[in-house]
């Protein structure tokens, strides 16, 4: 005999009307072999579930060893950086939110600062995992009706999301204010500007040699290094978001000579930006974001 069970309690919508699915995405181990270096959006937020493998993420400047069965946050804003575990590989779903507004927090955040924004889905692996493959599938084969369709989904998403979330602040989140994270703060807010070592001694007020070990102790990497990881992920979003030729970007993010950021952009992510803008949107998504491109120009122009 069939059971019926009746729903509780009265639903109530969690979101704002406006929240909109911007992209999913599959990648597989061979895609995720190429880092993606660190940056930031400040337009959307972005949720990274790992299907298999491992990897090893940077968030908001904490490092986190992550594995199967994980979701990562990444709210508007923080700075985050991919790599895959060298002799495992990683394969992952990934997908941008925009428009998502919850009390309290600023738009397209969905934890609060100090939350830890890896979470293991455990029992919910199953569900969230089907819920980023119906999306990747509807989008990916065209379906009639796939974005009113991928949008229903991705409520449900971050319902099951939200419902799994620890809100209790660890002490090992908390944020401090420090010397090294008044550093870390200039050099975002001024990355693509033309810094040296100088320069930021000289804005900072410290010594060369005070000043690199306490950035390289808070980050990991040395002032000029990290400047160029922040670039270099600047470019890899700007490769696979917009038709902007491969020199244009180079000079905007402070490199004049086109030569030398495809040296240093091949060094860094292992293939050209041509190639990699072709490896991982392809020549007719591209042709779309040129389309796309005109559009607003002609929504601006009229």
């Amino acid at each position: 005999m069939a059971v019926q069970f009746y729903v509780k309690q009265k639903f109530t919508p969690g979101f704002e009307k406006q929240v909109r699915l911007l992209y999913v995405c599959k990648a597989d181990q061979q895609q995720t072999s190429l880092p993606t270096v660190l940056h930031s959006h400040e337009d959307r937020l972005e949720l990274v579930y790992l299907y298999n493998g491992q990897g090893i993420h940077t968030i908001g400047g904490n490092l986190y060893h992550t594995r199967q069965g994980n979701l990562l946050i990444y709210n508007s804003g923080v700075i985050h950086d991919e790599c895959a575990t060298p002799d495992v590989g990683m394969c992952v779903y990934n997908c941008a939110v925009s428009g998502l507004k919850l009390l309290d927090l600023p738009d397209n955040h969905l934890i609060a600062k100090g939350i830890c924004p890896v979470l293991d889905c455990g029992p919910h692996q199953e569900t969230i995992e089907n819920l980023f493959q119906l999306m990747h599938q509807q989008i990916s084969e065209g379906y009639e009706s796939a974005e009113a369709v991928c949008n229903y989904l991705l409520r449900a998403l971050l319902m099951v999301v939200l419902n799994q979330i620890d809100f209790k602040i660890g002490n090992n989140e908390i944020e401090e204010h420090s010397l090294q994270k008044y550093i870390k703060e200039y050099i975002d807010a001024h990355y693509l500007e033309d810094l040296t070592l100088s320069s930021l001694c000289k804005a900072l007020h410290m010594s060369p040699s005070y000043l690199s070990h306490l950035f390289k102790q808070e980050t990991g990497f040395a002032p000029i290094q990290y400047i160029m990881r922040r670039r270099i992920g600047k470019a890899q979003s700007l490769l696979i978001s917009t038709d902007y030729s491969v020199t244009l970007i180079s000079s905007m993010i402070g490199y004049d000579h086109p030569s030398y950021f495809n040296d240093l952009f091949k060094k860094t992510v292992g293939m050209s930006p041509k190639k990699y803008r072709q490896y991982y949107i392809g020549r007719t998504s591209c042709n779309q974001l040129k389309v796309v491109r005109g559009l607003k120009r002609k929504m601006i122009v009229s």
